[in-house]
């Protein structure tokens, strides 16, 4: 049972740190489903203000409030989150005291139930609005109570039970062995307990819906490896990007490299390296990505002076290709991007020796480079 918890809960951690919010209150409400615990509880309730959902989240958070550790500044952070995120979700509902006259009675509000241990006394949870409270118990009428809830304010409801008059008995006669009733099977795939968002008939407006929504950036930095410098070897550098997201869906960005050859040109002493600048329009599916890519670059030639007359080459290369690769969620907003591109060049690059082909480079560079990526 611990090892089916841990997997929901970490799963649900996952979901949440890629933007996927009804996953993650899924695998969340699955891992609770396994056992209580109030941690969980409160990243639930997180991702359910997140979502849109603020009043199905104060009672989550409260316990979190009260029974989450906060002993490590990284829980005190987190405890702070749900502190704010609590207050988050009274500001759009209220919390209300319900009295039954009777212990051990059924109580539902708006259909759900709401007090599994037959207390006389509870809280309760509920956005601003009106509200119906039934409450059922052998020997007593059902009691039906109607109350109006306003955002942000705490309030009591009294709910009497009255006794139920004694009644007749009445004769009965017994039921037609072979008769049988008709099967019924319906229903949803998960549970309101399972599945917080499953019953949505319109989308609610978000919590923080005066927050810009969508858009987010991205920067990251990293080693690059480049085939096609003036050689087949690898030349090594490092890469600067950095760019947007307008949806999950599509990215735009902007990359500076440079990267240099780790040995001499054909075997002789002669250096060279590739710097410049890669524009990117990319497609996203979960953690895979595909890019277009511009690229305006030079590819640099020295000659020295120990074994031919000195000179520096400067090539300019503009061209396009093609990128694939990866993203892997590490913590929080941080991940790592793992990719490799495709570069067609304008032109090929030639070094001559006297009357002496040394080098004739196709018009191709291949990329490769693992980076640091953080979203904001």
């Amino acid at each position: 049972m611990e090892l089916r918890f841990q997997a929901f809960a970490q799963l649900a951690d996952r979901e949440r740190a890629a933007g996927r919010l009804r996953e993650a209150a899924k695998a969340y409400r699955q891992a609770l489903n396994v056992r209580s615990d109030p941690l969980v509880s409160g990243r639930l309730g997180l991702v359910l203000v997140e979502g849109g959902r603020p009043e199905d989240a104060a009672e989550l958070l409260l316990y979190a409030l009260h029974q989450a550790p906060a002993t490590t500044p990284a829980e005190r952070a987190e405890r702070r989150r749900f502190f704010e995120a609590h207050e988050v979700a009274r500001a759009h509902g209220s919390w209300v005291e319900i009295f039954v006259s009777h212990a051990g009675a059924r109580v539902t509000v708006d259909g759900i139930d709401r007090n599994d241990a037959g207390r006389s006394a509870f809280w309760t949870f509920v956005a601003g609005g009106e509200h119906e409270i039934r409450a059922t118990l052998d020997g007593f009428e059902e009691a039906v109570v109607k109350f109006t809830a306003v955002k942000g304010k705490d309030m009591k409801v009294s709910v009497p039970l009255t006794a139920r008059a004694e009644e007749p008995a009445v004769f009965v006669p017994e039921k037609d062995s072979t008769a049988t009733l008709p099967t019924v099977v319906s229903g949803p795939a998960f549970t309101k307990q399972e599945d917080p968002f499953a019953y949505d008939d319109q989308p609610k407006e978000p919590a923080n819906a005066g927050e810009k929504k969508g858009l987010r950036g991205f920067v990251g930095a990293g080693p690059v490896v480049v085939f096609g410098v003036a050689s087949w070897m690898p030349a090594v550098g490092a890469t600067l990007a950095g760019g947007v997201k307008p949806n999950d869906y599509v990215s735009l960005g902007l990359e500076a490299r440079a990267a240099w050859l780790t040995t001499g040109v054909a075997d002789r002493p002669i250096s060279a390296m590739t710097a410049g600048g890669i524009a990117s329009v990319c497609g996203h599916y979960k953690w895979i990505f595909g890019c277009a890519l511009g690229h305006l670059g030079v590819i640099n030639i020295d000659v020295p002076s120990q074994t031919y007359k000195p000179a520096s080459y400067v090539n300019f290369r503009p061209g396009g290709g093609l990128r694939l690769g990866g993203i892997i969620p590490v913590a929080g907003s941080f991940a790592l991007d793992a990719s490799a591109d495709l570069l067609a060049l304008t032109r090929g690059l030639g070094i001559v020796v006297g009357e002496t082909i040394i080098l004739k480079q196709p018009p191709i560079m291949i990329g490769a480079n693992i980076a640091g990526r953080l979203e904001f």
